[in-house]
C-alpha cells in the first residue's frame, strides 16, 4: 500500500529531487533529518516542562529558542540577533523577550 505522502511526492518529483541531495550531499541530509529527529517542538517544550524550576512558558517557547540557536551554531545567522530579525514576524515577540529567555536558561550542575 503506498503511503498519501509518498504517491503525492512521486507525483511533484519529490523524490527525484530528494534523490540528487541524497547523490550529492549524503552527510547534510543525514545531518537534517538527525536534526529534525532530535529538535522536535512538542519534544523539546515536554522536556523543558517536565524539568524547568523556575523558568516558565507564556508566549515565547523553548523550542523556539532552539530554533532560534540552531541557526546561530549552524552559521546560518552570525548572531542571535540577526536570526531574531529574521524570524520576528514567526516569533511574535520582543528581542528583549528573547534575551530575557536565553539568560534566564536553566543549567544544572552534576
Amino acid at each position: 500500500m503506498i503511503k498519501k505522502f509518498d504517491r503525492i511526492s512521486a507525483e511533484c518529483g519529490l523524490d527525484a529531487i530528494f534523490e540528487r541531495f541524497v547523490k550529492q550531499s549524503p552527510v547534510s541530509v543525514m545531518v537534517r533529518s538527525l536534526m529534525e529527529r532530535v529538535l522536535n517542538a512538542q519534544q523539546l517544550d515536554a522536556i523543558f516542562e517536565n524539568h524547568a524550576q523556575s523558568q516558565y512558558t507564556r508566549e515565547l517557547l523553548f523550542s523556539s529558542i532552539v530554533d532560534l540557536m540552531s541557526l546561530v551554531v549552524c552559521g546560518i545567522y552570525p548572531s542571535v540577533n540577526a536570526a531574531y530579525r529574521a524570524k520576528a514576524s514567526s516569533l511574535n515577540v520582543s528581542r528583549t523577550a528573547v534575551y530575557d529567555k536565553l539568560n534566564g536558561i536553566e543549567v544544572r550542575k552534576r
